[in-house]
This record gives structure tokens, C-alpha cells and sequence, in this order.
């Protein structure tokens, strides 16, 4: 299956753009790695600031995935960062009511797939835009983890559940090293299983897909699941590295991790997107602001080459579109 149309000609520098957009992210982050060293005296890539990134990042690094799998079938999950907050609210609560740990987190993790399977029903079997039935659950999410928390932080979590946070390995948080091994792992998957490659066939056109045999419905409902599961995944992991479950964690996140993958090479008009890139795309992110912060930048002007930076990778990806499209 080509990509892209052979239109953009085989020389052409905008074909290029369009098939390396990952290779173009890496660029620009060893690009904005090179000049942060220097401009902050060699204090950004020093073991401590990486390893505090690793640990802040990683938890939210993990929502990516999820939301690449839907961009690639044409679909959004706005509901990811309601859902980090709602099922990192279930857990707490769930503990300092006498609940065990395990059966707390279970919770969270059901949470999670409840929302996602709403998702995917009301988008599915109802036929209601992504758009708008993942913002009618990002409302009903952030609403539970309010309910639950009686709009204040729950503390006093026990310390085994704590531990889950600082837990490392060869000195690195546990989480961490399950991201890469899940990045390498679906990123080759995606790309190297004919199984998987289903998803950009309905991504394109889906109900050509339908009439060839592939399951469009099933499989939409099934990236909707998944997408709830890795963001309770991702909210209860950070619940434990704040001790506290706070009903206002990671509000308007959401934006910023749909940004990431499209940054990264997803498009909203599916068809594309690697877990790879959409990793690049997050890093990129988070090192504006880590960055910014270091060498004392405001951090208004973050929101400002955050911006500029996806009003190219959106306008980029509608080029794309368009040329596809003729």
C-alpha cells in the first residue's frame, strides 16, 4: 500500500517532508537539545535534569499510544486526560475506603475501559462524531473524579501504593523501561504486521474496509478501549508519584497529547501516524517547556512555539490531504 500519491513526483522536496516527518522531529529535537546545552551551560543534559524527565514524562508519554491507534482509524479521544484524572480519583478513594491496593487499581483500571467502551459505542453503534462523543465523556470523567474527590486533593495513600512510584530498576523507574519496550514493540507491529496495517486501511476508507472483510466497527471499539486503559494506566502510575489524587490532575492535557502525535506524522484525517513519531512529538514538546524553564524564558512564550510549531505540522498534514485527495 503506497502512502502517497505519486503526484508529489518522485524528486519532490514536499514528498520528502511528507514521508520523514519523524526524521524531521528527530532533527529538530537534536537540534533544540544542541542549543539548550549551550545556552544553559551545560545544564540540561546533565544526568539529573534527564533523569527527572524520564520520571515526570513517561507516565504521560504512554497516552500517546492510544491516541495514535485512533488518529490512524480517522478517530480523536478527548477524553484521555479526564479519564487520567478519573481513574487516578477511583484508585485513591477506593484505597482509603479499607479497599486493598490491588483491587484499587483494578478499579482505576476499569474506570478506564468503562469510558473507553462508551467511546467506542457511542462512535460505533451510535454513529456520533469522535469529536463530539469524546468531549460529551471528557465532561462526564472530569465530573466523576470531582464527585469522588468532593472537589479536594485525597491524600493519605498507603505506602505500598506510594511505592509504585519510586520503584527502579538499574536505577531507572520501571515505567520508563516499560515505555520503551512498549514503544519498540507496537512501533514495529504497526508497521511490520499485516494485522495491524488494518488500521490505516480503515483509516483511509472505511467503508471499503468494511466490504473487504475487515471489522472497521469492532476494531474502532477495541482503539477506544485501549485508549481509556493506557490513560488510567498513565493515571494511576502519576496519582502515586503525587501520594494524592487531585479531581484538577492534568486538566486541558488533552490537546497536548493529540498535538504530539500530529506533530509526530498522525494525521487527523487518518491513514497516519507511528507510535515512534508520536513520541518524537511529545519529546519535542515537553523539551520546549523543560528547556524554556532552564534558561529562564517566561513561560507564556511556551504556548507560543508550541503553537507555531503545530500550526506547521497541521499545515503540512492538510497539504498532505489535499494532495492525496487529487
Amino acid at each position: 500500500m503506497k502512502k502517497y500519491p505519486e503526484i508529489l513526483g518522485q524528486d519532490s522536496f514536499l514528498k520528502i517532508i511528507l514521508q520523514k516527518r519523524e526524521l524531521i522531529v528527530l532533527v529538530l529535537l537534536l537540534i533544540f537539545t544542541i542549543y539548550l546545552q549551550i545556552v544553559s551551560q551545560g545544564l540540561f543534559l546533565r544526568p539529573q535534569n534527564l533523569m527527572i524527565l524520564a520520571d515526570r514524562k513517561a507516565p504521560e508519554a504512554m497516552v500517546t499510544i492510544g491516541i495514535t491507534y485512533l488518529l490512524i482509524t480517522k478517530q480523536f479521544d478527548l477524553s484521555v486526560a479526564a479519564v487520567m484524572a478519573f481513574s487516578g480519583a477511583t484508585t485513591a478513594w477506593m484505597m482509603v475506603n479499607d479497599f486493598s491496593v490491588f483491587a484499587a487499581i483494578m478499579g482505576g483500571l476499569f474506570v478506564g475501559c468503562v469510558v473507553g467502551a462508551v467511546n467506542g459505542f457511542l462512535v460505533t453503534k451510535l454513529h456520533v462524531a469522535s469529536f463530539i462523543a469524546t468531549l460529551g465523556t471528557l465532561y462526564i470523567a472530569r465530573s466523576g473524579a470531582q464527585i469522588i474527590t468532593q472537589g479536594s486533593p485525597i491524600g493519605n495513600l498507603p505506602e505500598s501504593f506510594i511505592e509504585i512510584g519510586k520503584f527502579k530498576i538499574l536505577g531507572l523507574p520501571w515505567y520508563f523501561i516499560l515505555l520503551i519496550i512498549v514503544i519498540v514493540g507496537l512501533h514495529y507491529l504497526l508497521k511490520r504486521q499485516t494485522g495491524m496495517y488494518k488500521l490505516f486501511f480503515i483509516g483511509n476508507n472505511d467503508r471499503a474496509s468494511s466490504m473487504v472483510g475487515i471489522a472497521s466497527a469492532r476494531l474502532t471499539w477495541i482503539m477506544f478501549i485501549v485508549s481509556g486503559f493506557i490513560a488510567a494506566i498513565a493515571g494511576i502510575i502519576l496519582t502515586s508519584k503525587s501520594y494524592s489524587a487531585s479531581p484538577i490532575a492534568f486538566d486541558r492535557m488533552e490537546m497536548r497529547y493529540i498535538a504530539a502525535c500530529v506533530i509526530g506524522g498522525a494525521s487527523i484525517s487518518g491513514g497516519q501516524g507511528s507510535i515512534f513519531g508520536s513520541l518524537l512529538g511529545f519529546l519535542l514538546i515537553v523539551l520546549i517547556g523543560n528547556g524554556m524553564t532552564l534558561i529562564g524564558i517566561s513561560p507564556y512564550w511556551e504556548n507560543v512555539i508550541f503553537g507555531t510549531i503545530l500550526a506547521i505540522a497541521a499545515i503540512v498534514d492538510a497539504y498532505s490531504v489535499k494532495k492525496q485527495r487529487s
